[in-house]
């Protein structure tokens, strides 16, 4: 079995963390259940890659590193 790595930084970490945070108190007043999407979105021949984090809107995190092992 392959598993895929994706590498953020501590700010990036941060960021997706209280992004899904507010996205939790969000369901939580409005007595509603949804989850979370990770898009890791990539250029054609390794040129960019960047993680999106979807949770009552999409936060981009930026430029990730990546690979699958």
């Amino acid at each position: 079995m392959k598993k895929i790595t994706i590498e953020i930084t501590e700010e990036q970490y941060v960021k997706m963390t209280n992004h899904l945070q507010k996205g939790l108190a969000l369901n939580v007043d409005n007595e509603t259940f949804s989850g979370y999407g990770l898009n890791l979105k990539c250029v054609d021949g390794g040129l960019a890659s960047w993680l999106e984090v979807e949770s009552n809107g999409t936060l981009n995190l930026g430029d990730v590193n990546w690979k699958i092992e």
